[in-house]
């Protein structure tokens, strides 16, 4: 009787553990049931050789994680590892599985799952920096020299993309310049089609740049006027006034030339001319501005008394 007594003791124990167990799985999975989540991570490069670069490597990929909602609504983008293993790569196209690691939860899917990539060797060519000038300077100056320091650096990437850099350029940016002054540029190659080429390292990476500012000037071509003085002899008439040339350039500041419509030769002598005359006169030139000529020839014909 003890003994029967005994062996249902046991099975209602058993009965119950499993009971428990039955109960506990149930409560967990209405309370806390297994659930999935999507991350967005970036991609990280592992086992790459030193003299390899990889072209059009995804920036990010999609990882999907499962677990119980506890564990998967506390999981953060730095729980998950998501990288490529280039082990053994060699130069060409390949395919290549993104793998991903999760200290929280189980990996589910990664997508995309396998990607096709472009393997370079990395070289490097030494180039000359040719300077740009960017923005719109303070009134009435621009640039009368740029140098910059060095003038030639060294480019490294891929060899094939390499092979296409036409140029490095330095932006100076003048905005609003008007005195001469000292600055450092940042340099980017340029493609032969004229696109920027940013997967291309330059060292190094920056110029100085000296810039002289000059006064703007400009070139403007104004009629000449001969000025005459004194008075002809009775019975005396001019019928024609010609210079030779009849217009000089003159080469100044756009302030000073604005105001001046004409150039004035020197005073002509009227009083003792009695015949047609050719005479080489001086102009009036303002101040601060250069003339192609300083001096016309003034023809003068007369009408004499009958």
């Amino acid at each position: 009787m003890r003994e029967s007594e005994q062996r249902n003791k046991w099975v209602v124990r058993i009965f119950a553990f499993f009971a428990a167990c039955a109960l506990w799985l149930y409560v967990m999975n209405e309370q806390n049931p297994i659930t999935e989540r999507s991350f967005t991570v970036p991609v990280a490069k592992t086992n790459l050789a030193d003299n390899m670069v990889v072209n059009n490597m995804p920036e990010t990929v999609t990882v999907k994680i499962k677990g119980t909602r506890t564990v998967i609504s506390s999981a953060r983008e730095k729980d998950i590892l998501a990288y490529i293993d280039f082990s053994n790569s060699t130069k060409g196209r390949h395919g290549f599985d993104i793998m991903a690691k999760s200290t929280v939860g189980d990996i589910v899917e990664v997508s995309p799952k396998t990607v096709f990539l472009d393997l370079d060797t990395i070289s490097e060519r030494t180039m000359e920096v040719e300077a740009r000038i960017v923005g719109i300077p303070g009134s009435g100056v621009t640039v009368g020299k740029l140098e910059i320091d060095p003038v030639k650096v060294t480019v490294s990437g891929a060899s094939n993309r390499l092979a296409n850099a036409f140029k490095v350029i330095a932006l100076v940016d003048i905005t609003g310049k008007e005195k001469n002054f000292e600055d450092y540029a940042n340099l980017t190659p340029i493609a032969i089609d004229g696109s920027e080429m940013y997967d291309l390292n330059v060292q190094p990476n920056r110029v100085q740049v000296k810039a002289l500012m000059l006064k703007q000037l400009i070139t403007v071509e104004l009629p000449i006027k001969p000025v005459m003085s004194g008075i002809l002899k009775k019975g005396y008439a001019i019928s024609a006034v010609k210079t030779v040339p009849e217009k000089v350039k003159l080469t100044g500041d756009p302030a000073v030339l604005a105001g001046i419509s004409e150039i004035k030769t020197a005073p002509i002598l009227l009083d003792n001319i009695e015949d047609d005359v050719e005479m080489q006169m001086p102009l009036n030139l303002p101040d601060k501005v250069l003339a192609e000529t300083h001096s016309v020839l003034v023809k003068i014909q007369l009408e004499k008394p009958r």
